[in-house]
């Protein structure tokens, strides 16, 4: 069974029952769910296993700090702002008490650094070292973006650099995109939005999937991390950059220019979204050889 039978394996399921406060469920960033007048909760949920997300001997600092951003960037991805998180901890027997006070304080001034407050949690004995938070936040109103909105005729933007992530390190010292996202926002108003976790091939197929069209790219136009190809860019995964699409009428440059001053951050057009036609990504025309990360 691949992620995706997964999914909606899990779709098809859990799906059956939406509650009317539930606005998205599975197959999006985060859940989102009716809270007040003014604000709708976002809710996710992000797993760090050694071996996949990280090597053994790996710092408790770092993981404490990639654990809390993939999540805050899933709150990104929704333009959403974080508010708390549950922790969950399955830990062999051998890991010494120092790595696990460690971490904890390290994942304690990075929740502070972002505003967010650990609420809970729970703790097992594991094989393996595995790590989850739960994080939720808040969006303004029906305003939160999803993957489903793009639309023919949008173009395809993305954030940062692509690419080399694990052989720089970046995986686990990226910066999630909150500040950039909320500014995306106001700048363009996106059709849609996510953040790249797993490649551009991957999250893009995956966004073009759930909008029903297909996104046709620019190999030429994708921007590369230093010592990153092409192929890299598309497929290795962890960038957790921001790939969204914006309504041409949307587009403005000299925003965009400010976008990238503020910031200090690209802001790079690499494609146009189209009419569903048969493969739901193309690169410079074709359908693209390989697959981002697969975790089944």
């Amino acid at each position: 069974m691949t992620e995706k039978e997964l999914i909606a394996l899990a779709g098809a399921r859990f799906g059956k029952r939406r509650p009317a406060f539930l606005k998205v469920g599975i197959g999006d960033d985060c859940a989102v769910i009716s809270f007040d007048a003014k604000h709708d909760l976002i809710v996710t949920c992000d797993t760090l296993a050694e071996g996949t997300h990280f090597l053994k001997g790996t710092a408790p600092e770092l993981l404490a700090r990639k654990l809390l951003a993939v999540n805050l960037s899933d709150a990104a991805a929704m333009a959403g702002i974080p508010l708390w998180g549950i922790l969950s901890l399955a830990a062999p027997k051998n890991v010494p008490e120092a790595f696990l006070k460690r971490f904890m304080a390290a994942l304690g001034k990075e929740a502070e650094k972002y505003g967010v407050s650990i609420i809970g949690g729970d703790s097992v004995r594991g094989k393996d070292l595995v790590l989850t938070l739960t994080l939720a936040g808040k969006v303004e109103k029906d305003r939160a973006l999803l993957r489903s909105g793009a639309k023919p005729g949008d173009l395809v933007v993305v954030t940062g650099r692509l690419g080399s992530t694990f052989k720089s390190g970046k995986h686990l010292t990226f910066e999630p995109r909150l500040k950039e996202a909320r500014s995306l926002a106001r700048y363009f108003s996106p059709s849609a939005m996510m953040d790249l976790s797993d490649g551009l091939l991957e999250d893009g197929r995956r966004m073009a999937e759930a909008s029903g069209v297909t996104l046709k790219l620019r190999g030429a136009d994708v921007p590369l991390n230093a010592g990153a190809d092409l192929k890299g860019a598309l497929t290795d995964g962890e960038d957790f950059e921001l790939l969204l699409c914006v309504p041409k009428g949307n587009w403005d440059e000299k925003k965009a220019e400010r976008f990238r001053k503020r910031f200090k951050l690209e802001l790079t057009v690499i494609g146009e979204a189209a009419k569903k036609s048969g493969e739901s990504l193309l690169l410079d025309g074709k359908a693209p050889q390989g697959r981002g990360y697969a975790h089944f």
